[in-house]
């Protein structure tokens, strides 16, 4: 049965992901897992134990890797189960990636070249655009110069914050009826 793009019962945590991802080239041993993950996400994020293997666990418990004993080391494989939930979740983040992008080309359009240019040295520099819309704006409006602009901006922001008030309002309303 699927639900919001997963198998019920399959929804990978995104550590659990990445490890089938690992398995799916080739079976592997807990350590070298970590070794494959810290090479991948060097500078970003170091995988521990602590992580690793409890993911491993959780994974075997659900059927979507096995272990199989080898030269004394338990080297887990990904299951068909397994493959089929990495693939079902890969296809919810592609479609999560795609909105994102468009949701930021149809603001991008409208703000004014200076904050954009701001905007993407800081996504340079690894600050992730979501902190960014709408409240992270707010601090960037003392850097626009032009009033007209700024004005714009903050009115823009402002309706952002309605439609996101009514959405809320709309959901507090569902939940006071049941």
């Amino acid at each position: 049965m699927r639900h919001k793009g997963f198998v019920l019962g399959r929804k990978l945590s995104p550590i659990e992901l990445l490890i089938l991802l690992q398995l799916k080239k080739k079976p592997m041993y807990g350590y070298e897992i970590i070794k494959e993950l810290k090479k991948i996400f060097e500078g970003v994020w170091e995988p521990k134990t602590g992580t690793i293997y409890p993911a491993l666990r959780r994974l075997e418990t659900r059927g979507l890797i096995r272990t199989e004993l080898k030269e004394d080391r338990e080297h887990y494989l990904l299951t068909k189960d397994g493959e089929e939930a990495m693939r079902q979740n890969l296809g919810f983040i592609e479609r999560q990636l795609d909105f994102t992008k468009k949701y930021y080309q149809c603001i991008s359009w409208h703000l004014p070249p200076t904050l954009k240019e701001k905007i993407i040295k800081r996504m340079a520099e690894r600050e992730h655009p979501l902190i960014f819309w709408p409240f992270g704006f707010l601090h960037l409006i003392n850097e626009i110069e032009d009033e007209k602009t700024k004005l714009e901006l903050l009115k823009m922001i402002r309706e952002s914050i309605k439609r996101r008030l009514e959405m809320i309002d709309s959901k507090i309303a569902e939940l006071e009826e049941k």
